[in-house]
């Protein structure tokens, strides 16, 4: 049965965002930037997802969060890389639809996933991999169930615009799962505050967004924030303290579209 779109729900912000040319220009050249800046990163992250503990780790909280909300039906990846996770949930039962603004690594999701690489994505149905900001996503309005997101929106020029723009395309009840740089563990704002060169901070607005931050950027855009979970650990800090809000280096966020 072919999805009815509820076009009375199509939020007014992105609206304005897109006539604002100035803003849309600014943060859809931050997207171009950051996916050249990942282009070459194909075996990093091949390499992070087959070796390093991290890997594992991002996948099961993932995996978890996505249980306890049932997802199911059709799901964005935003911001895919190389294809891991699309493959990951897809295989759990999930259609998944991929976007990344790094070419290179497109192409080695298309032969992660064995999905198509599409130029215009509003001319193909089917599940498929396009090149795509999450500033402007080229979906038609509340297309998917939900969206997923692995430490991507720390990149983005106007986390508000791409937050707003998620939700344009889940439907009402929908879910956003997304993980984000933790603003709380001791050792990101000590390397902060230590200011030492870091590719990091030439790449990102924002070092990391605090929880209230992220709870009224979410509200403003149409989220309902549901539960913050914590993961991710560096050699000094492991097991139970990593997943502490002062230890974790990630923050796992799920909302509720409204």
């Amino acid at each position: 049965m072919p999805r009815e779109l509820d076009t009375t729900r199509h939020d007014v912000r992105v609206e304005a965002w897109r006539n604002n040319v100035s803003e849309l220009t600014q943060a859809l050249e931050q997207s171009e930037r950051i996916g050249r800046v990942f282009d070459p990163g194909a075996d990093f992250w091949q390499d992070f997802y087959a070796h390093d503990p991290n890997g594992a780790d991002r996948l099961r909280v993932f995996d978890a969060a996505l249980a306890s909300i049932g997802a199911r039906g059709r799901w964005l990846d935003a911001g895919c890389g190389i294809g891991v996770m699309v493959r990951h949930f897809r295989a759990a039962g999930l259609r998944v639809w991929g976007i990344d603004m790094a070419a290179q690594l497109l192409d080695e999701a298309q032969r992660v996933t064995d999905l198509p690489l599409v130029a215009d994505a509003r001319r193909y149905d089917g599940e498929h991999l396009v090149r795509a900001p999450v500033e402007r996503l080229p979906y038609d309005d509340a297309q998917f169930d939900g969206a997923y997101s692995s430490s991507v929106l720390e990149y983005v020029a106007d986390i508000g615009l791409a937050l707003t723009e998620l939700g344009r395309v889940v439907r009402t009840g929908g879910h956003l799962v997304f993980s984000l740089p933790n603003a709380f563990s001791v050792s990101r704002i000590a390397h902060a505050l230590r200011g030492r060169p870091d590719r990091y901070f030439e790449m990102v607005p924002r070092w990391a967004y605090w929880r209230w931050e992220i709870v009224r950027e979410l509200r403003r855009a149409g989220w309902d924030a549901q539960r913050f979970s914590y993961f991710g650990e560096t050699r000094r800090l492991r097991g139970r303290i990593a997943k502490q809000p002062w230890g974790a280096f990630f923050v796992l966020v799920v909302a509720r579209r409204v």
